[in-house]
């Protein structure tokens, strides 16, 4: 049976890449918004023509933060109106609460992030987690790998491949109403076998489909696409 993947570009930086998703079928680009130790950051400012571009295929817009401030957020939200904001780090569950009360109609996503590798996952940590993020409003799970680089924890972007058997496993324990993605280390070459052994909801990839870091390479985009779906 066909398994549909959804797929995310993360890393935009300019519209043309955005539009390069868009027109080669990803249902959604992530724009890395003022996140200080990302090569692909923009300000909010830098962010508002991606965020304002139409779209022909209708691909959906995502804002990334990394421990923003919440009076920030209120000001990324309305200024940018994405689709949904993308938590990189584990977001305070009554900011989450706040933020879906204040603006119901735009989706909270998290990433959670498994250990480096060579590390244990806590399983039954992991779930509390995962619990209480979809009671608190999450509306998508993203499980991505933390990579150590010169001896700094690293979040997103930094094609380190996840321990896909590790992830299915975790899948397999958490019982969650909200779709669950994968992150880590996803290019062209690999998304197929990724997505036969983890069966996650979409994909979430950034450096596997670059030129260099904050430009797409349109060979690549294509075929991460085509090759996501033959699955």
């Amino acid at each position: 049976m066909h398994h549909h993947c959804g797929v995310k570009i993360c890393g935009t930086t300019t519209v043309e890449d955005a539009r390069l998703a868009d027109v080669h079928g990803a249902d959604y680009f992530g724009v890395v918004v003022e996140v200080n130790f990302s090569p692909r950051s923009l300000t909010i400012d830098q962010s508002a023509p991606l965020f304002a571009a139409s779209y022909a295929g209708g691909i959906k817009s995502v804002a990334l933060v990394f421990h923003m401030e919440q009076p920030r957020l209120e000001v990324l939200i309305e200024t940018l109106k994405p689709h949904a904001v993308q938590f990189l780090s584990l977001a305070d569950i009554a900011h989450i609460r706040k933020i879906k009360q204040a603006h119901p109609d735009i989706q909270l996503w998290q990433s959670v992030h498994l250990p480096a590798a060579g590390n244990e996952v806590d399983c039954v940590d992991f779930e509390n987690t995962v619990r209480e993020y979809v009671d608190a409003g999450i509306d998508l799970l993203i499980f991505d790998t933390v990579a150590v680089l010169q001896g700094v924890e690293k979040f997103g972007g930094t094609g380190l491949i996840s321990d896909w058997s590790v992830v299915r496993k975790l899948m397999d324990k958490v019982e969650t109403t909200v779709p669950i993605w994968l992150a880590g280390g996803i290019d062209p070459d690999n998304v197929a076998e990724a997505v036969r052994a983890v069966h996650p909801a979409g994909v979430d990839l950034c450096s596997g489909v670059e030129a260099e870091p904050g430009r797409k390479d349109p060979e690549k985009v294509a075929g991460l696409l085509k090759n996501s779906r033959r699955v």
